[in-house]
């Protein structure tokens, strides 16, 4: 508020020109400017003429907004302003009542303008996201890699223990790779992880998080997932490798590409996330030692686990 004296109108009126905030004085009834400083001439790049006895809300090209926040009281509100150019500026906006002389109240409306500020954080949260995928995704396939793929199984885990959840894992390893890439070239075979990586991410429902565990293996976690459910999807991923054409895929020894799987679960196998992902691992082993192109479920695991539990 400023003072009844004269002497404290003069001081506020050479603050009010000298500020680098725009400043708008408005009529508390109709919002048109009765007074504004340079500043405010700038953001609105118009005349003197032009902006005093006009309604700001309309001239700020926002009418029903503003006109909403200025029969309130309100401070530090932020508010998007596209120039006379096209220019995108933000703006940290606030409105107090002000009276001068004891006898005229206005309401002095501020604009702040915080863009490089906003451009600067919004820039910063960007490099940060593309930081965090660099380090969470693997370069070839595009998949997450297994550091991320370990720290979510292991909170899936922690979740399943504590609500009494399931939730499935799946191994998988591309059949005679090594002599893929010895009959065909690395390039080659970098093609067939990334389309093999390609084919996981299709047939993944939305609680499935497939990952590349390392060399030509991946792995997959499959929330919310009974065994046999994700036994299901993981047939359905071999099954769909396998029908899948493979430039070079015709020299492999079962005449095109495969994959072998293992799958394991939770409450099935017992114990920590490592006891599960090993699980499945072992049914992978078992899914190559029976002729490789198959899906195996570490049964033999989840029978032991059952008579001791027993």
């Amino acid at each position: 508020m400023v003072g009844g004296s004269l002497s404290e109108l003069a001081s506020y009126s050479d603050l009010f020109k000298r500020m680098a905030e725009a400043v708008f004085l408005l009529d508390r009834n109709s919002f048109r400017v009765v007074e504004c400083n340079e500043s405010a001439l700038r953001l609105l790049a118009a005349s003197e003429t032009e902006v005093l006895g006009t309604e700001l809300p309309g001239l700020m090209k926002a009418d029903q907004y503003l006109k909403g926040l200025l029969r309130g009281q309100f401070n530090n509100v932020e508010f998007v302003y596209h120039n006379l150019h096209g220019d995108e500026l933000i703006f940290e906006i606030s409105a107090t009542p002000l009276k001068i002389l004891d006898y005229i109240e206005v309401i002095q409306f501020i604009a702040r303008d915080v863009s490089a500020v906003k451009r600067a954080e919004r820039e910063l949260k960007e490099a940060n996201e593309a930081l965090m995928r660099l380090s969470t995704t693997d370069e070839m396939t595009g998949l997450r890699n297994y550091r991320y793929f370990k720290e979510v199984l292991q909170t899936v885990h922690h979740r399943a223990m504590n609500d009494q959840e399931q939730y499935g894992v799946v191994f998988i390893d591309v059949d005679h790779f090594k002599k893929f890439n010895d009959r065909n070239g690395h390039p080659a075979g970098d093609e067939v992880l990334r389309r093999v990586a390609a084919l996981l991410k299709s047939a993944a429902r939305t609680q499935d998080l497939p990952a590349r565990y390392g060399g030509e293996e991946f792995v997959m976690v499959c929330r919310h997932s009974t065994l046999a459910e994700t036994h299901q999807v993981a047939e359905g991923i071999r099954s769909l490798i396998e029908s899948t054409e493979f430039p070079f895929g015709e020299h492999q020894p079962l005449g095109r590409v495969t994959v072998s799987i293992g799958v394991s679960g939770y409450p099935a196998v017992q114990g920590s996330y490592e006891a599960v992902l090993e699980s499945a691992d072992q049914a992978l082993y078992q899914s190559k030692e029976q002729g490789r192109n198959r899906v195996t479920s570490d049964s033999i695991q989840s029978s032991l686990n059952q008579k001791k539990a027993s």
